[in-house]
């Protein structure tokens, strides 16, 4: 299942990187959903606190923190794609019915080490995102801009043509 890690490093585009998502998912636990959209927007970070993505419950769209993605192109820019898998895999995992925040973390672990193994990036993410803060969060704090919840830019059906590139 290695081949994960150069199709990482290769990856174009956000549908790519779900694409891989979905598959590491279904090869690992056997589990499968579509018609899943991405929506992106700027929930801003606490001072020692971030929120990298939600699921909805009972919805068909992943939100992610255009904050942190930000921060990442500003301070380490190699920690997108490995960043952008964990938590695509992690929200995903919650798309599936795996509501429970301890369970999905362990599982976003435990598919993550087998897809890419126990030292890759995304791997580490998973085990424990608190050794990447400064990468992911503006020091003192940075205010959520978007607080109109229609202010969201959709990214529709993610898991099959549109892209979203990163780099």
């Amino acid at each position: 299942m290695h081949h994960y890690k150069k199709r990482l490093e290769e990856a174009e585009n956000v549908s790519e990187l779900f694409d891989m998502v979905k598959e590491a998912v279904k090869e690992t636990i056997g589990e499968l959903r579509g018609g899943l959209n991405l929506g992106l927007m700027e929930l801003g970070n606490g001072k020692a606190e971030w929120l990298g993505a939600f699921h909805p419950v009972g919805s068909n769209v992943i939100v992610m923190n255009k904050t942190p993605i930000r921060r990442i192109i500003e301070t380490e820019p190699e920690l997108m794609k490995p960043y952008l898998f964990h938590v695509l895999l992690h929200e995903y995992l919650h798309s599936l019915g795996f509501i429970d925040e301890h369970l999905c973390r362990e599982l976003t672990y435990k598919i993550c080490a087998s897809v890419l193994g126990d030292k890759h990036i995304a791997t580490e993410m998973c085990k424990d995102i608190s050794r990447f803060m400064p990468y992911l969060i503006y020091p003192g704090g940075f205010p959520q801009v978007d607080k109109d919840p229609d202010i969201m830019d959709i990214i529709d059906d993610i898991d099959q043509e549109d892209e979203f590139y990163i780099g």
